[in-house]
């Protein structure tokens, strides 16, 4: 005889899986989606305001798709885990991409003067 004692699920700290939150996530991305089309073919605003109107709308969409679909949250410990590893990555992409344009402009600076 087998005994299958109960086994617990790893905790991954994405959280339950729930139709609403997709639901509210999809809604949400076509909205601003939407959003960003309508301020550039309204041609009302200024091409800085439509830049900053429709980067906000991309940063807002972003995050919607982090908590609602990758359920990026911090109700547990590795759910906190998990949002300081995507912090440390994204520091670790900004320095490599800044720190490589840097030395490409200093690189074309010291070899055009």
């Amino acid at each position: 005889m087998a005994h299958h004692e109960h086994e617990s699920q790893p905790d991954f700290g994405t959280g339950q899986k729930k139709l609403s939150v997709y639901t509210f996530g999809f809604i949400g991305c076509i909205v601003l989606t939407v959003f960003a089309f309508w301020v550039v073919l309204e041609g009302h605003f200024t091409k800085a305001q439509a830049f900053s109107l429709i980067y906000t709308a991309a940063i807002i969409q972003f995050i919607i798709q982090l908590v609602c679909f990758l359920r990026l949250n911090a109700q547990t410990e590795q759910g906190r885990t998990n949002i300081l590893t995507f912090v440390f990555t994204g520091v670790i992409l900004v320095t490599i991409i800044l720190g490589s344009l840097w030395i490409m402009w200093n690189l074309n600076y010291f070899m055009m003067n």
